[in-house]
């Protein structure tokens, strides 16, 4: 792959200034490299009659559930977002809100139009060639994992308003946004009323999560509080598990009457505060590490990639079940009380599978990375559209991030099995990815007229 530059690590590591944060980029590389590794873990595919089954390892063994309280680091993605956001606001803002939203959704955006333009076509070529009941349940986990992106986009469009919250009064803030998820949680489980609401707790839990970044940015409480406060998350956070019926598991496990995930509940955004504020408490030792040689490479490493890793690891696991399938040579996998679970000798062979998973993802990688930070010319080109007032473009470019976010959103329910017709119910709104496309199209088309440079006249 001469032809193909590979990431320029070493040089970035050697340039990094002195004033950087590596925490931040340390912890966003860790969680990461932490969700990739849980995908490939719990991930299951039991096959009956060439027909795939999705499971998870975990979901036969109720204990072990309590592994997700670890495993589930997307608290920290948000967390090193709001810390990010923080930081670049601050010393922005003078160049105006649009401005500075346009260069964080660009950024985040460039690899996701590379993505759709190879998998939305390989999607319907595969859903033409294959039956509906084989193609759809691997094709709805190409976009399951987009709602980050949404839910990311959306967040970070109100970085600046909870940032200026914040600074006028914390404790308030936080117990907006707390006091919000609870009432959205009472309002599905307790009063009944749509289910459709729970989607509101995408916005309030992962803002509650970078609000923690914005608190270690500017008001950090010391490593006692954090580290006290922490454990007062979990232990309410266990009385709800034991008492209130929520999951104990912190991702989607097949079996349980909802999802503590999608949308995010109250002990969700719990387990957010609990595993922000530890990572407030080890600020001085995560220092420490991160400026060391070797784990600062790995962060850089990480974060060069970061995007094109997040969107492609997915599909790439699912490329190789169904390798595994086809030879035969794959993990063995078996229903047990109708759950589908590991089967015989099924943790002797994974090491196998998942080395050869992570080759599968170095390679997409490898080849797809320069993308993701090179200019598109239809996205990163000056905008010929004439400049609009900073009031006017503020109010576009909030519409577009919120249009695009609730795409991605659509998309992580739709998939693109059958796209782009296909109905597929969500919280009781039925939703198909022709409808999350149009979205996507017209809220980046609004993003791009607000906030992007102008064509410098002839």
């Amino acid at each position: 792959m001469r032809f193909i530059p590979a990431p320029p690590i070493r040089k970035i590591a050697e340039a990094t200034p002195a004033s950087r944060d590596r925490v931040i980029d340390g912890l966003r590389a860790f969680s990461l490299s932490v969700v990739v590794f849980g995908h490939c873990f719990m991930a299951l595919v039991l096959w009956r009659n060439g027909v795939p089954h999705l499971g998870n390892s975990l979901a036969l063994h109720r204990p072990l559930q309590v592994l997700t309280w670890v495993l589930q680091v997307m608290p920290l993605f948000f967390f090193a977002g709001g810390a990010s956001n923080a930081i670049t606001w601050s010393a922005k803002r003078s160049g105006g809100y649009p401005a500075w939203l346009w260069s964080r959704a660009a950024r985040l955006l460039r690899p996701l139009w590379v993505y759709f333009a190879i998998m939305a076509p390989l999607s319907m070529v595969v859903a033409l060639l294959a039956p509906t009941k084989v193609s759809a349940p691997l094709l709805l986990l190409t976009t399951q994992l987009l709602w980050f992106l949404g839910a990311y986009l959306i967040v970070t469009a109100l970085g600046p308003l909870l940032q200026r919250s914040y600074g006028a009064r914390p404790l308030a803030t936080f117990a907006v946004l707390g006091l919000g998820a609870i009432s959205v949680d009472i309002c599905r489980f307790v009063v009944d009323l749509p289910a459709a609401l729970g989607i509101i707790n995408f916005v309030l839990v992962w803002s509650l999560a970078a609000l923690f970044g914005i608190s270690y940015v500017e008001r950090p409480p010391t490593p006692k509080v954090a580290l006290g406060a922490a454990a007062l998350a979990v232990a309410i956070n266990v009385v709800l598990v034991d008492f209130a019926n929520y999951p104990l598991s912190m991702v989607g496990m097949p079996g349980d009457k909802f999802s503590n995930m999608a949308p995010p509940t109250v002990v969700l955004g719990l387990h957010a505060v609990a595993i922000c504020l530890v990572a407030i408490a080890l600020k001085e030792p995560l220092q420490r590490l991160f400026a060391r040689q070797r784990p600062w490479a790995f962060a850089v490493a990480i974060n060069t990639v970061a995007m094109t890793l997040y969107l492609w690891h997915l599909p790439m696991l699912i490329l190789l079940m169904v390798l595994e399938h086809a030879t035969g040579l794959g993990v063995s996998v078996a229903a047990s009380h109708g759950i589908i679970a590991t089967g015989s000798h099924f943790w002797f062979f994974w090491p196998i599978h998942f080395a050869v998973f992570v080759a599968f993802v170095w390679l997409i990688v490898r080849v797809l990375w320069v993308l993701e930070n090179t200019a598109l010319p239809l996205w990163d080109s000056p905008s010929r559209f004439r400049s609009v007032g900073s009031n006017v473009a503020s109010v576009m470019i909030g519409i577009g991030v919120f249009l695009c976010g609730a795409a991605l959103l659509m998309f992580s329910a739709t998939g693109l099995g059958g796209f782009p017709t296909r109905v597929v119910h969500f919280a009781g709104l039925p939703l198909t990815s022709g409808l999350a496309l149009l979205l996507l199209f017209c809220g980046a088309s609004l993003i791009r007229i607000a906030g992007a440079p102008r064509q410098l006249a002839a």
